[in-house]
């Protein structure tokens, strides 16, 4: 799915703009902090700008994530599908954790450095090993925190998807209740075509009765009896 997708004037992505460029900012900084030697008087002022950064994006991401809540709860309001809330849910996730990651990363060279400079701590091969077992737990826990990345990405494209045929389903039953709409729109209009018809011609037949007359109706009515009782007596005979 493509974030990139949304309208310059959609106020989620000039902010995501923002943050992305601050996130690529960080991650130069951490790549450069690492480059760095341990007595290098740029790396402590250089890992306090990365800290700073990395806790203002944390707390925009965060707010992204609530704008996206409310964006869910009113989708219809803000002309947003589905798929495009995964999509920005999707987004916020992978922010976060690429942040986190520059954290765990500072954090982690904190705990190397403070068990080197303890003076409790072994020394030597011991000490170069420990620093070792540090790294390789560095580096697996990044590799795990991008298989989960990617476990995660699966899951919100399959998500979007069941996402999409929900929303082909909820369109055709749209637009059969629209069909079924107008047509008891004309089986309305029929009907009161239909009661407009009546109306007139038993208004016509009051016409014909009120010009022919009381007498008139009564011969009627016993012309009308004597007939009846003609083919009662034909029919039983």
């Amino acid at each position: 799915m493509d974030l990139s997708t949304g309208t310059s004037t959609d106020p989620f992505y000039l902010v995501k703009d923002d943050i992305q460029a601050s996130l690529e900012k960080a991650k130069s900084q951490h790549a450069r902090w690492q480059s760095l030697g341990k007595t290098n008087p740029d790396k402590k002022r250089l890992e306090s700008e990365i800290e700073d950064e990395c806790k203002s994006i944390a707390w925009q991401v965060d707010e992204m994530e609530k704008a996206v809540d409310v964006a869910e709860k009113n989708a219809a309001r803000f002309g947003l599908s589905q798929a495009e809330i995964s999509g920005r849910r999707k987004w916020v996730l992978q922010t976060r954790r690429q942040c986190e990651g520059v954290v765990h990363s500072l954090e982690a060279s904190h705990s190397v450095a403070l068990s080197v400079g303890n003076p409790g701590t072994p020394t030597g091969k011991l000490g170069s090993a420990i620093g070792q077992d540090n790294d390789r737990y560095i580096s697996s826990e990044g590799d795990r925190q991008q298989l989960l990345l990617r476990q995660q990405d699966d899951e919100l494209d399959q998500l979007g998807q069941h996402v999409e045929r929900l929303g082909g389903l909820g369109r055709e039953i749209h637009g059969e209740l629209e069909s079924q709409s107008r047509m008891l729109d004309e089986l309305d209009e029929e009907v009161e075509t239909t009661h407009h018809r009546l109306a007139a011609a038993q208004k016509k037949m009051n016409n014909v009765l009120k010009k022919i007359g009381m007498r008139s109706q009564l011969c009627l009515i016993v012309f009308l009896i004597a007939i009846l009782v003609l083919l009662l007596v034909l029919i039983f005979s």
